[in-house]
């Protein structure tokens, strides 16, 4: 779980440090996974987040907005002098923190802002009740009593990670201790209470390290699980179980977030020829170098590359559009003819080349992804009629698919090999 070491020459020997780091392991993988394992992170987090984030900022709003009996708590904790900011702070602060962190929880901004609302709403909403807790004083009354359940928030309620939440408690923490100092509050009740904050500060840090931890291995024991089944074992990299999971999960994100989805079958040109005339163990040693070729065209974290049977492979693609999908394509065929794999027994060329049908579409709600994979199919044995070693691609073809009709495509949209 640790990233990867330095050499001798950039890392100098420190005990300290290497004590600490065998007592407390850094919580990070090696790339790419700690980028995989922050992504599920964040996807996994939400279920909890909807259910705590509801109660939590609307308790917060009725208790700072709300009338009748919480108005005359407010005019008996604070002085008339002091509600012009109180009215800053509910209305410039509570207000729209609670507003957005509800909107981020329960709307398609979720995966792009919940790292940046997390811990800004966390750090203005715990600093805002340090300043009412400063205003409170005047009448006699306190929220130390609040700061710790604060800090312990910071790790609990807001589904951050480690280093975030560390970083954000011990924010909240500094601020308590120094705003009392500044404003002169230097009682032996409030030393206390900066001490029970620093003590709930230890506590959420090693509880939380010890839940990341046990869910950082969970995961990497699901994923090395998951990663065996789904991957073929001749080229090593997905199998026809993995793409038809992925396929099925991302046709439906594309529906929800309106984006386009592109699949290449790509078919090894007369490769029963190749086996025939060169072996089945170079047969596979071949395959095992084009998987490597291909799998070069599924870099994003949402795209995969995989095995779909045989000498067939596929790579669904999502978010793309036709011209880097042409794109693409050449870029296959062009790594494909530098391998210079020799195939005497091919009628196209001296080498080994490939055919591919590809596919473009907007997903919809009432299709099914087998449309998709027959509008590719379809492409590809336009390329195949059309002399090999080719790319087609189709995308205007969808809107009149019938799926499970395979049919001869009349019009050909022919992109030819670099």
């Amino acid at each position: 779980m640790q990233t990867k070491p330095q050499s001798p020459t950039q890392r100098r020997p420190n005990p300290l440090r290497d004590r600490l780091a065998r007592l407390l392991p850094p919580l990070t993988f090696a790339e790419p996974l700690e980028s995989q394992y922050r992504n599920w992170h964040t996807d996994h987090a939400r279920e909890r987040l909807k259910y705590t984030m509801l109660p939590a900022m609307g308790l917060l709003l009725i208790a700072s907005l709300a009338g009748g009996p919480f108005h005359s708590l407010r005019q008996s904790l604070f002085a008339p002098d002091q509600m012009a900011t109180v009215d800053i702070l509910r209305f410039a602060v509570l207000l729209p923190t609670c507003t957005a962190m509800l909107l981020v929880t329960y709307t398609r901004l979720y995966s792009s802002w919940i790292r940046f609302a997390a811990p800004a709403v966390s750090l203005l909403q715990s600093l805002c009740i340090v300043a009412f807790d400063l205003l409170m004083h005047r009448q006699g009354y306190s929220l130390s009593s609040v700061v710790p359940m604060l800090v312990l928030s910071a790790y609990m309620l807001f589904g951050m990670m480690q280093t975030q939440a560390t970083i954000t408690a011990t924010t909240i923490v500094v601020a308590y201790g120094l705003t009392g100092w500044v404003a002169g509050l230097n009682s032996g009740q409030r030393l206390f209470d900066v001490i029970m904050a620093c003590c709930a500060l230890l506590l959420g840090f090693f509880f939380h390290y010890s839940f990341s931890r046990t869910q950082r291995l969970n995961w990497f024991r699901n994923m090395m699980l998951t990663d065996s089944v789904h991957r073929d074992a001749l080229t090593n990299i997905g199998n026809r179980r993995m793409f038809d999971v992925h396929i099925e999960r991302l046709w439906n994100q594309a529906i929800r977030t309106r984006a386009s989805v592109a699949l290449l079958l790509v078919d090894l040109d007369q490769f029963k020829s190749f086996n025939d005339h060169a072996g089945h163990q170079a047969g596979d040693h071949c395959l095992a170098r084009v998987a490597g070729v291909i799998e070069q065209s599924a870099r994003r974290p949402l795209d995969i590359a995989a095995r779909y049977g045989g000498e067939e492979f596929v790579v669904l693609l999502f978010d793309v559009k036709r011209d880097r999908v042409e794109e693409l394509c050449r870029e296959m065929h062009a790594n494909l003819e530098a391998l210079r794999i020799p195939h005497p027994a091919s009628s196209v060329g001296p080498y080994v080349t490939v055919s591919i049908g590809a596919a473009c579409v907007e997903p919809q709600a009432g299709r099914h992804h087998d449309g998709l994979i027959q509008l590719a199919d379809e492409a590809l044995y336009a390329a195949k009629e059309g002399g090999r070693n080719c790319t087609v691609v189709m995308d205007r073809e969808y809107a009149t698919l019938s799926t499970g009709a395979f049919r001869v495509p009349r019009k050909r949209a022919r992109t030819e090999a670099a």
